[in-house]
């Protein structure tokens, strides 16, 4: 029933801050299905044209963000759940609604303040990085959390004091115990680089993100001395290296802070070394 509902929306007819309170209560009752047609082309792609589009009004979008936060931490305790759908495609609205505040404010500064703590909250305690599940498609909790953590960092209610706490849930995101015996595979790395980019628009210190990878780098170090060349080990190498390869080129396609992309190159050169050329 409510697939057909929405596949038979006319906006046409629809019309600015005339949108069914009914629909989006719906909408939001089965934001989390394991139907992936409903959840992710249908719920999901019409809250965002409604977002967008100025097809709802303020009281409306302050609901949707408030039920949305609360499903943030759904289940959050659990590795392996179909909870994760519904905090991860809960996240990605979130994002849409402090992009749609970001360009023309409309939500009080205590929600966008709380909003942008949860951001981070909500992938440090994520334990579900599954990417794509077969059957039901995208869960892809890391991926969405990063977009939302882009989002709140872009947005003006982000205190630069946050700095930190932003990079420690971006190195959390990399270390995570997988639940799928793999590393990343579905392009985790590259949304949380959106993070990085966001930060480092906002004004993060060049020295600040160098001191960063630095840490990253010896926690990988350490976690070698302690377990060896164990499987975890080489998942969370290939979840770093990838990322730092990865930040490498987006500073350069964006022309920018080459004495970092040579520390960067620095570090992939020494694990390169350390693991493939042990004589060097």
């Amino acid at each position: 029933m409510l697939k057909s509902e929405l596949k038979a929306i006319d906006y046409n007819a629809v019309g600015k801050h005339n949108v069914n309170n009914d629909l989006i209560e719906r909408m939001l009752d089965h934001i989390g299905s394991t139907d992936p047609e409903l959840r992710d082309t249908l719920i999901f792609n019409t809250l965002g044209k409604l977002i967008i589009e100025d097809y709802l009004t303020d009281n409306q979008m302050e609901h949707i963000i408030e039920v949305c936060r609360k499903n943030l931490f759904l289940g959050i305790e659990e590795k392996e759940s179909d909870f994760v759908f519904t905090r991860s495609f809960s996240s990605l609205v979130i994002a849409l609604i402090l992009e749609k505040d970001r360009q023309s404010p409309f939500l009080p500064r205590d929600i966008t303040i709380k909003v942008i703590e949860e951001s981070m909250e909500y992938l440090n305690l994520e334990k579900d990085i599954r990417g794509y599940v077969e059957g039901k498609g995208w869960a892809h909790s890391i991926a969405h959390g990063a977009d939302l953590l882009a989002a709140a960092v872009r947005h003006p209610s982000f205190n630069n004091d946050l700095f930190v706490d932003c990079l420690a849930a971006v190195k959390q995101c990399l270390f995570k115990e997988t639940t799928t015996n793999t590393p990343y595979v579905d392009d985790e790395e590259e949304r949380l680089l959106f993070v990085l980019e966001a930060l480092i628009d906002k004004g993060l210190p060049i020295s600040e993100l160098e001191n960063w990878i630095v840490d990253v780098s010896d926690t990988l170090e350490e976690l070698k001395r302690n377990e060896g060349y164990s499987l975890n080990f080489f998942w969370k190498k290939s979840n770093m290296i990838t990322f730092l390869r990865g930040l490498y080129f987006r500073l350069m396609y964006r022309g920018e802070f080459p004495e970092l992309r040579t520390s960067i190159a620095d570090f992939l050169k020494q694990w390169h070394n350390q693991l493939y050329s042990p004589n060097e």
